[in-house]
């Protein structure tokens, strides 16, 4: 294959790649808004829709790992597309839920379902990259994978939050079904490899864990993130007397600064800021910078405030990511990226949940501006992952 930082966005498989990871991955960032705006619409409140959609993210992020592990032991692509095509069909189930007005405890079984069904396809369609590019991925190429998810952050809201304006809290759940059975149709074209079958000692999580257990309290931040402006930016727009679904608009705002600028480190010019990522050092700088320049949003901006904040602090956002998932797959064997991604992916979950959750109820019964304090958590971890590094090179340096 070609060198990732010469023809990354020419190259005929690495588009193929792209539009079907897209695809892939598309329905993810609808499904949080989506459910918080059906359950606001059935209910009334904002607590029942982010019940739903800390639900699907805490199924994800308790399955993600193993689901990755099963994917990193079997064939590739192939493997996609039984679990693409179920999840396909359990939304279609909430989606009847949703038509016929069931319970809000009865619409969370498929939804469950769904999220464990498909908790290890994003890992595993990253798990090809090295497939497609043999011993040549770069951090440009795991920047162009974070381009394609930025851009996808951007779509899934406003899409979410335009079928839901224009025909109803079904719609959105409706268009995830298409696109995830769409997806199981483009991942049969991309180049695979064949089945590792699973070894005979039985391995333990700790060691992926252990590796990249810094990384994994950075994505833990973001989701917190991510779930706390699902659900806080609506309330927000309603706090204000404008419709909670202009969210939408709002968050892929973020996506798409942190689109652009992420596109950037995919170009030859970026050469010396991707090399200034590739340590630790640039995930933390970038995540600080994100989080500290969400703080102005707990005084409750107008719109246009709103908007100005989260398209500056969207900038170091996509980077930030960018610089994580590239550090992860050199620091485990290749035989376990796609169980070390859904650890990813499961600790990003898991921030989701929570961060839905608890900004919901502090919504519901405190005050909007006390929500709006969880977004900033990315900060918060970022030093203290930071002093932690710190006091162990201290430690090593004391020793030696």
């Amino acid at each position: 294959p070609p060198p990732a930082d010469e023809r990354l966005w020419t190259d005929r498989r690495w588009l193929l790649y792209a539009t079907a990871a897209a695809t892939a991955r598309l329905p993810g960032s609808m499904i949080p808004l989506a459910l918080v705006l059906a359950g606001r619409s059935v209910t009334g409140s904002f607590v029942s829709g982010s019940v739903l959609a800390g639900s699907y993210a805490a199924a994800t992020a308790l399955s993600a790992p193993r689901r990755g592990r099963r994917l990193d032991h079997g064939a590739l692509p192939g493997g996609l597309v039984r679990p693409l095509r179920w999840g396909a069909g359990l939304l279609l189930l909430v989606a009847l839920g949703l038509i016929v007005r069931v319970p809000v405890p009865v619409l969370m079984v498929p939804t469950v379902l769904a999220a464990v069904t498909m908790a290890g396809v994003p890992g595993g369609i990253r798990s090809l990259l090295p497939v497609l590019w043999g011993g040549r991925t770069t951090t440009r190429a795991f920047a162009g994978d974070s381009a394609v998810t930025e851009v996808i952050w951007v779509a899934g809201p406003a899409l979410a939050a335009l079928l839901f304006a224009r025909l109803g809290p079904v719609a959105p759940i409706l268009c995830g079904a298409v696109f995830w059975m769409g997806a199981s149709l483009l991942v049969r074209w991309l180049p695979g490899r064949e089945a590792r079958g699973r070894p005979k000692e039985r391995r333990s999580v700790r060691e992926p864990l252990r590796a990249v257990l810094p990384l994994l309290f950075l994505s833990l931040g973001i989701g917190l993130n991510i779930g706390a402006l699902d659900v806080g930016l609506p309330a927000l727009l309603d706090d204000r007397g404008l419709a909670p679904e202009g969210a939408g608009v709002l968050i892929a705002a973020l996506s798409l600064s942190s689109a652009a600028t992420t596109l950037l480190l995919t170009t030859p010019v970026a050469g010396r800021l991707v090399a200034a990522g590739s340590s630790l050092r640039g995930p933390l700088v970038c995540l600080a910078c994100y989080g500290l320049l969400l703080v102005p949003l707990v005084t409750l901006p107008p719109y246009a405030g709103v908007l100005v904040i989260v398209l500056v602090a969207g900038c170091f956002l996509g980077p930030g990511i960018s610089f994580l998932l590239a550090l992860a797959p050199r620091r485990v064997p290749a035989d376990r990226h796609g169980e070390t991604f859904g650890l990813f992916f499961s600790t990003n979950a898991l921030g989701v949940a929570g961060g839905t959750v608890v900004t919901g109820l502090v919504v519901e019964h405190v005050s909007v501006s006390a929500g709006l304090l969880l977004p900033v958590v990315p900060l918060v971890m970022a030093l203290g992952v930071t002093v932690a590094v710190l006091a162990r090179r201290r430690r090593e340096a004391s020793r030696s």
